[in-house]
């Protein structure tokens, strides 16, 4: 897979993700994938649990992409992002780092936050930071 091809399969499953299409959202991924945020918070193995997984989205749901990249060489991709209802005052930002197999999505890691909607406000530096060891997750 080239970059091009990358930018379109992650566009495909955004779409499918906000239709909300669960067969069209698996679809992006192989019939093998791992979708995981570790270390366990969640998993879900295979197209079948995937299917149920993107099967509970509502109408409504976001997926928005800040920053995407990726290496044709090892088809690996990470991207940076947003996910989301309309409306609602929060939503998780976080990060994936993607394997791509097959021109499909065969790993899946994400590193979630949540946060103000906006993402610009949630990466802001100009915050009244009030680091300290307690706040530390």
């Amino acid at each position: 897979m080239d970059l091009p091809g990358f930018f379109r399969l992650l566009d495909e499953l955004a779409e499918a993700w906000a239709t909300p299409d669960a067969e069209r959202a698996a679809a992006c991924f192989t019939a093998d994938a791992v979708y995981m945020e570790p270390p366990d918070r969640q998993l879900f193995v295979g197209v079948d649990q995937l299917t149920a997984y993107f099967g509970a989205l509502t109408p409504g749901t976001y997926l928005r992409f800040h920053h995407r990249s990726f290496d044709e060489t090892s088809g690996m991709g990470a991207i940076e992002f947003s996910f989301g209802v309309e409306g609602e005052d929060t939503a998780d930002h976080g990060t994936a780092v993607i394997e791509i197999r097959d021109g499909r999505i065969a790993t899946w890691r994400e590193y979630v936050r949540r946060g103000p909607t906006d993402f610009d406000e949630f990466v802001a530096t100009a915050k009244d930071w009030q680091w300290h060891i307690g706040n530390y997750p």
